[in-house]
């Protein structure tokens, strides 16, 4: 009894111990749990070490997916401005909200960054450039951006910016798709030349090289085949997002421009 008690006792302890780690995915889909060390070599290009035991791997920043530390949260490289980093996701919306460190210490996570979904990171601008700069990165949204214009939202008011913002962006969506299925309602939804299109899109993403990310891109296909059958609108963003995924193969490209035309 005394035995199993022990053994019982010794799996717990390892449990405990494998929830408190840190877990790095690759882009692969492999997954390895230790302790992770966020670092940058001499030119300044963010990398992690995952020690276990004795064990330790070095792993560069292009081979990481994401990375979750019970300490910060979820973490994954991203280029912001020119520079690639490590940033912390604090919220995930429309617009979403990351924390980054701009010193040799990666996990110093003291500035903050904006992300449109499917768009590259946007620095948060500094007090002197913040009301021109915000105003036109948020000029999808009128009423959010006329407000940081007239000075009724400033620098310090950026958590009710990003609020207000994912606000206004989720009520377009909605008002756009009623709009889209009231007036489509007894419209073809596809035609077969596009379907066929979006299969032969499908067939040479899957054989491109010049792709990196490629699970990414079809769950974003998937999401612009649903609303074209839907006869629902195409956001912007979306197709941007594609587009900027799959610049590197230009018979993706050029299938793409055909398949939203």
């Amino acid at each position: 009894m005394k035995r199993y008690l022990f053994i019982f006792t010794l799996l717990l302890l390892f449990s405990i111990t494998a929830m408190g780690q840190d877990i790095l995915t690759r882009r692969s889909g492999e997954t390895m749990t230790g302790d992770v060390q966020l670092l940058s070599d001499s030119d300044g290009i963010p990398y992690a070490v995952v020690k276990n035991g004795k064990d330790k791997e070095t792993v560069k920043l292009f081979d990481i997916q994401n990375i979750s530390m019970p300490e910060f949260g979820l973490i994954k490289p991203m280029k912001i401005g020119e520079q690639y980093r490590f940033a912390l996701l604090v919220s995930e919306d429309y617009l979403s909200v990351y924390k980054y460190s701009t010193s040799n210490r990666m996990d110093d996570f003291g500035m903050t960054a904006l992300q449109k979904f499917g768009g590259a990171a946007f620095a948060l601008p500094g007090i002197m450039g913040f009301k021109n700069l915000m105003t036109d990165y948020l000029s999808d949204c009128k009423e959010v951006s006329n407000k940081i214009e007239e000075k009724e939202l400033k620098r310090g008011d950026i958590d009710q910016i990003v609020e207000d913002y994912n606000g206004c962006i989720a009520l377009k969506n909605s008002t756009q798709q009623e709009n889209v299925s009231y007036y489509n309602s007894t419209a073809s939804r596809i035609s077969e030349t596009k379907e066929a299109l979006l299969k032969d899109f499908d067939k040479l993403l899957k054989a491109s090289k010049q792709v990196e990310d490629k699970n990414v891109v079809s769950e974003m296909l998937s999401d612009l085949t649903s609303k074209l059958k839907k006869g629902e609108k195409v956001p912007e963003y979306l197709i941007n997002a594609l587009k900027d995924a799959i610049k590197n193969d230009q018979k993706l490209l050029e299938l793409m421009n055909k398949i939203i035309e």
